[in-house]
């Protein structure tokens, strides 16, 4: 399962600002242009692929992840592409007179280089977003968007990551013939330790024409089946900025290519836009579209001694090959050759496992004819084995 993204909230400032400037009404009008897919586990459970969710509520929605929403239902179209890449468009539709008619779009993707030792490399994760509306009482029209770009090193042993982070965020809103634009730029330090329950903890500080505001947040995810559950919270460490940021979620499976989710959060302001503090929440469904295969699949050739795991010596080349992960501490275990595979026998209780192979040069990675693949959220790949 996948972290939360915290990403450019770029609807915030929007906000307050049309608020201020134009009608009273008008504060509402961006807090509908968000974007993605608020189901903050559901990628993780899906892997690559396209997907589409619709969601109602007062809505914060990833990637965009804007605290600001509405009655409103939305509807999001989503392909997330293999290493770490992915693009989507929205369009909403209001529930209640007065609401403007809006669409959003927007792409990302974690630059990682290839086939290098995933114990220590350098990285870049990099996002824009795009929207358009209308105010169907005002009968005005506005644009805008943000740009993320952040420059990282991350060092990893095992199941633990600590990523060092640095780069600079943007914003800009066009309406009734005025436009806002701002900045930041921020650095900090980023520690991830787990894979089927992940923890994570951020520390960094954002530095705006007002000042240098740092801010301390952590998180945990319970990645497991049929039910996925994610908390977080955090804390402006500042005399100007001192607000709490929290939230929870959860989503349960139905089947292998849906599930249904809801999530509540308390966002903070963010000295790129020094919105206001806001509480939201959404409800939705998720499902995932094509025809290849569920990444939710049993184990093959499981039996009552446990599950036997195999792949192609071609997809492995070389005279080792190691595997790793829930079932033995992510302490790599070497597998055998047995003709034109690598294979091993684990006994595995009933449950759900991550796991990668590890090469004899150190290289993490799973071959993508391994069912369960999905990006691991730093930079690699990591695959889901369900023992039933």
């Amino acid at each position: 399962m996948n972290q939360p993204r915290a990403l450019p909230l770029f609807c915030h400032r929007a906000i307050e600002w049309v608020a201020v400037s134009l009608l009273p009404r008008c504060a509402i009008l961006l807090g509908l242009i968000v974007a993605g897919s608020s189901v903050l586990f559901v990628h993780g459970v899906y892997a690559q692929g396209l997907s589409v969710d619709v969601s109602a509520g007062r809505i914060v929605y990833d990637p965009v992840s804007v605290n600001l929403g509405t009655n409103n239902l939305m509807g999001t179209l989503r392909y997330d592409i293999p290493r770490g890449a992915w693009v989507y468009g929205t369009a909403a539709a209001p529930l209640r007179d007065g609401d403007p008619v809006w669409g959003a779009f927007g792409a990302g993707r974690r630059f990682t280089p290839r086939d290098v030792d995933r114990r220590l490399f350098v990285g870049a994760d990099v996002d824009g977003h795009g929207y358009i509306f209308r105010d169907t009482v005002a009968l005005l029209n506005g644009t805008g968007g943000a740009l993320e770009a952040m420059p990282f090193v991350s060092v990893g042993a095992a199941q633990s990551r600590l990523e060092l982070r640095g780069g600079w965020r943007a914003q800009t809103l066009s309406f009734a013939s005025e436009v806002d634009r701002r900045s930041v730029v921020e650095g900090g330090a980023r520690a991830i330790y787990g894979q089927h329950v992940r923890v994570q903890g951020d520390l960094k500080w954002v530095h705006s024409a007002e000042g240098t505001f740092p801010f301390i947040s952590g998180s945990v995810i319970y990645g497991g089946l049929p039910v996925q559950v994610w908390a977080q919270t955090g804390k402006w460490l500042s005399d100007q900025l001192d607000d709490v940021a929290w939230g929870a979620g959860v989503g349960v499976a139905l089947g292998t290519r849906a599930t249904l989710w809801a999530a509540a959060r308390q966002e903070t302001p963010d000295p790129l836009y020094w919105n206001a503090l806001r509480r939201t929440w959404s409800v939705g469904m998720t499902r995932r579209l094509g025809r290849g295969a569920p990444v939710l699949l049993a184990a093959p050739r499981a039996d009552a001694n446990g599950v036997s795991i195999r792949i192609p010596v071609a997809d492995a080349p070389g005279d080792e090959l190691f595997i790793a992960g829930d079932f033995n501490q992510w302490m790599p275990t070497p597998m055998q050759r047995d003709g034109r595979e690598w294979t091993i026998h684990l006994p595995l209780a009933k449950g759900v496992y991550h796991y990668a192979f590890r090469s004899a040069r150190g290289n993490w990675f799973v071959p993508a004819s391994v069912p369960g693949r999905r990006d691991d959220g730093m930079g690699g790949q990591v695959a889901l084995l369900v023992v039933t």
